[in-house]
This record gives C-alpha cells, structure tokens and sequence, in this order.
C-alpha cells in the first residue's frame, strides 16, 4: 500500500504517511541520502584538503547519515562507501590500515587540473 519504506528491520513511514502526519523533517533523517552524495562530500574534502583520515571522514559523514542507523552501521557504510570509491579508482589509501590517510587517485588529479589548488 506504500505506507512504509526500507528494509526490514529498518522500516520506516512513506512520504506520503510523513506528509499527512506532519513529520516530513523526520522522514528526511531517516530516509537519507543516496551515495553519490556521500562520494561527493568525500571527493569535494579532498579536492580542498588534499587528503583525509578515517576519523576525519568520519566527522564529514557521520551527521549527514541516516538516522536509522545505528553507531555500527554507519561506520559499516563509510567503510563500504570508502571500500566502492577505491575499487571505482577515485581514492586511494596512502596510509597504514589502522592508519589511513585517504587521498584523490591520479586518474582524478589529473581530470581536476592536478589536484587541490
């Protein structure tokens, strides 16, 4: 009937249902976003920053993610968020494991005129 979205056990009302409850702002926290943004605010940090760590990803993202989730499951998204960027060849890790330090990959450098100005 298209009263709940998301899946189980995260379900929470439609669009629809938060529009006639008055509860639009709270659907928009819980909805979240898709990941091209989340990649974007990781790529825009980096342009201007040159490189990031975890943590400092971590502070980027963890306020813009979905409600819904839990402290795990959000740090679980960053890692697969990161995980798909570096697979897609946008970021690389120039760091430890346990001490990444995140930067653009040369095939964005060069597309973006050589990096951060």
């Amino acid at each position: 009937m298209g009263l709940i979205e998301g899946r189980k056990p995260n379900l929470h009302v439609s669009a629809s249902v938060a529009k006639a409850a008055a509860t639009q702002a709270d659907y928009i926290r819980t909805r979240g976003r898709d990941d091209e943004f989340y990649k974007k605010q990781v790529l825009d940090y980096l342009q201007k920053f040159e490189s990031a760590s975890r943590m400092e990803i971590d502070k980027l993202l963890l306020d813009k993610l979905s409600d819904a989730l839990n402290a795990d499951q959000k740090a679980e998204k960053i890692s697969n968020l990161l995980s798909a960027m570096r697979r897609a060849d946008l970021i690389r890790n120039t760091g430890s494991r346990r001490c990444s330090k995140w930067v653009l990959a040369e095939t964005m450098q060069k597309e973006n005129g050589g990096g951060a100005e």
